[in-house]
C-alpha cells in the first residue's frame, strides 16, 4: 500500500467518532446473533443427518447387505436406497428435526390427527360444553404451536400482528428475515446515520430511529388488517426496513441545497428500491406489506428532512473545521514560490528604504534578500546581478568578507558571472593580504575554467604565485596555468 493510501485511511479514521465504533460493533453483534439463531438449527440438522447416513453406511457394510443375501434378495442400489429411507424415517421419528419450521409442520399434522381421531374434539367439548368450530381448531393449534416456538429467540422476539403482542416491537428490530435484509441494513444505516448526524441534534436523530422501529410494526399491523394482506397477519414481522426507508428519505431531502445533492438523492432512492425488491421477492409473505409501506416511510422521512432545521455546530467541530481548512490551504501552497515572492518583495522594500534615507534597514533587507537569492535552486542569475548592481549604486556598505562569501556561494551554485562580480567587489575592499590572495585564486580559477575574462584570470593566478611561490595555493595556481598553456599549445599544433 502506498503512502497516499495510508494517509487517506488515517485521515478517514480521524473523522470517525467513538459513537461510530459503537454503532459498527452493535451492527456486527446483531449480525452474529442473527447468524447463530438463524443458521444454527440448519447446522445441527445437517450434522444429525450426516450422522444418520454414516450409521446406516456402517450397518449396511457390516450386516445389512448380508441379511438380504441370506433371504435370497440381491442388495442392489435400489434396495439400499429404500432401506435407507426407512432407516432415516425411524431416526427422525425418534428425534424430531432441529429446524423449527419443519418441526412446526409435523406438529400441525400431529395436532390434526389428535383433534380428529385421538380425542381432541371430545376433550374440547368436555372443557367448554359446546361443539368446536374450525376457528376453535385454529386457535387451539396456534396455542399449542406457540408453546413450542416461544422457546426460540427468532419466535419469541418477533412481532406477529395477529397476536397483538406489541411489547415484542422492542425486540423484533434485532431480527432479520434474510441475509440480504441484514446487509442492506448494515450499509444503509451507517450511511444515513453519518449523513444525518451532521444535520440533526443527536436526540432528534435517535428519537426518529427508535420511534420508527416501533411505528413500523404498528403500520404493518394496520396493513395486514386489510383484505389483501390479512392472510399474512399470523406471520412474523422483524427487521428495520421501514426505519431505513425513513432515514433514506430524510437524507435525500434537506432544507438547503448545499446539504444535499443529486448523487446523494440517487443513492437514497436506489437503497429504497433495493430494500423493497428484497422484501417483495426474497423475504416471507408479510414483507410484501413492508414493501408497500416503504414509500410511505420514505415520504415521511423526506418531510422530516425538509422541515427539521440543521443543528448548530459545536465549538469543537468549528475548531476542527478551521484546522482542516488551514491544513488544506497549507497543502495547496507552493513553499518555493512563496519564498521567491517574499524575497523579491524584500528587495523592493530594501531599495525603497535606501532611497528614503534609511540605510540600516536597507542594508539588513538587501543582504538578507541576497542570501535567500543564493539559496534558490536554480539561482536567478539576472536578479542576483541586478541586486548587486543596485547595492553598488545605492552605496550600501557591505563588508568585503560578505562579498567574498557570496562569491564562493555563487561559484558553487554555478553562477560564474555573479561570482566574478562578487569577488571583484570583495577584492576592492579587502585589506588582509591572505584573504585577498585566496580571493584572487578563486577569481582567477573561475575566469579561466569558465572562460570568462580569461586573460584577467591568468593575471590573477600569476599574482597569487608572485605573492607566495611555496604554498599549496601557488602550486594549484601553477597547475591551472600549466593546464591552460598545454591546452593552447595543443590547439595550435592541431591547427
Amino acid at each position: 500500500m502506498n503512502k497516499p493510501s495510508i494517509s487517506n485511511i488515517i485521515a478517514l479514521l480521524k473523522k470517525v467518532k467513538p459513537v461510530h465504533y459503537l454503532v459498527v460493533l452493535a451492527i456486527i453483534g446483531i449480525g452474529i446473533f442473527n447468524a447463530v439463531t438463524g443458521i444454527m438449527p440448519q447446522v445441527k440438522q445437517s450434522r444429525y443427518e450426516r450422522g444418520i447416513e454414516k450409521s446406516f453406511n456402517k450397518w449396511w457394510e457390516d450386516e445389512g447387505a448380508n441379511q438380504f443375501k441370506i433371504v435370497g434378495v440381491e442388495p442392489t442400489e435400489k434396495v439400499r436406497q429404500e432401506e435407507f429411507e426407512q432407516f432415516r424415517n425411524r431416526a427422525f421419528a425418534l428425534k424430531p428435526s432441529y429446524i423449527i419450521e419443519d418441526r412446526v409442520e409435523l406438529m400441525r399434522k400431529d395436532f390434526r390427527e389428535w383433534w380428529e381421531i385421538r380425542g381432541g374434539k371430545e376433550e374440547f367439548i368436555a372443557k367448554n360444553n359446546r361443539y368446536p368450530s374450525e376457528s376453535d381448531f385454529r386457535r387451539e393449534l396456534a396455542e399449542w404451536i406457540d408453546k413450542y416456538t416461544d422457546k426460540f429467540a427468532r419466535y419469541n422476539m418477533a412481532f406477529v400482528p395477529k397476536k397483538g403482542q406489541y411489547d415484542r416491537l422492542l425486540t423484533s428490530w434485532i431480527l432479520f428475515p434474510s441475509v440480504w435484509s441484514y446487509i442492506l441494513f448494515a450499509v444503509l444505516f451507517v450511511f444515513t446515520l453519518v449523513r444525518l448526524e451532521k444535520r440533526w441534534q443527536w436526540f432528534i436523530l435517535w428519537g426518529c430511529i427508535v420511534g420508527w422501529a416501533l411505528i413500523g410494526g404498528v403500520l404493518v399491523s394496520v396493513m395486514t388488517g386489510t383484505s389483501f394482506f390479512d392472510h399474512y397477519s399470523g406471520e412474523r414481522y422483524m427487521g428495520m426496513s421501514l426505519t431505513i426507508a425513513f432515514l433514506l428519505g430524510a437524507t435525500a431531502f434537506a432544507p438547503r441545497k448545499e446539504l444535499s445533492s443529486q448523487a446523494l438523492s440517487a443513492i437514497c432512492f436506489t437503497g429504497l428500491l433495493l430494500d423493497m425488491a428484497v422484501n417483495w421477492f426474497i423475504n416471507p409473505n408479510i414483507f410484501g406489506a413492508v414493501a408497500v409501506l416503504s414509500p410511505v416511510a420514505f415520504g415521511a422521512g423526506a418531510v422530516a428532512g425538509l422541515k427539521i432545521e440543521t443543528r448548530r455546530k459545536t465549538r469543537y467541530e468549528l475548531k476542527q473545521e478551521a484546522l482542516q481548512e488551514r491544513a488544506r490551504r497549507i497543502e495547496k501552497r507552493n513553499p518555493m514560490a512563496e519564498m521567491k515572492s517574499k524575497t523579491r518583495t524584500m528587495i523592493q522594500s530594501g531599495i525603497e528604504n535606501a532611497k528614503g534615507g534609511r540605510p540600516e534597514q536597507a542594508l539588513s533587507l538587501l543582504t538578507q534578500a541576497m542570501v535567500q537569492l543564493l539559496q534558490e535552486h536554480p539561482i536567478d542569475k539576472a536578479t542576483v546581478l541586478s541586486l548587486a548592481d543596485s547595492m553598488n549604486k545605492l552605496y550600501i556598505e557591505v563588508s568585503s568578507n560578505q562579498w567574498l562569501e557570496w562569491g564562493e556561494i555563487a561559484k558553487n551554485k554555478n553562477a560564474p558571472e555573479a561570482a566574478i562580480m562578487f569577488l571583484k567587489k570583495g577584492l576592492s575592499l579587502e585589506k588582509d593580504k591572505n584573504f585577498a590572495r585566496r580571493a584572487l585564486y578563486t577569481l582567477g580559477e573561475t575566469c579561466v575554467i569558465r572562460e570568462i575574462d580569461v586573460e584577467d584570470g591568468l593575471k590573477h593566478l600569476q599574482k597569487v604565485i608572485e605573492m607566495n611561490k611555496t604554498d599549496i595555493l601557488a602550486k594549484q595556481a601553477q597547475k591551472i596555468l600549466d593546464s591552460y598553456k598545454a591546452l593552447i599549445d595543443s590547439s595550435r599544433n592541431g591547427g
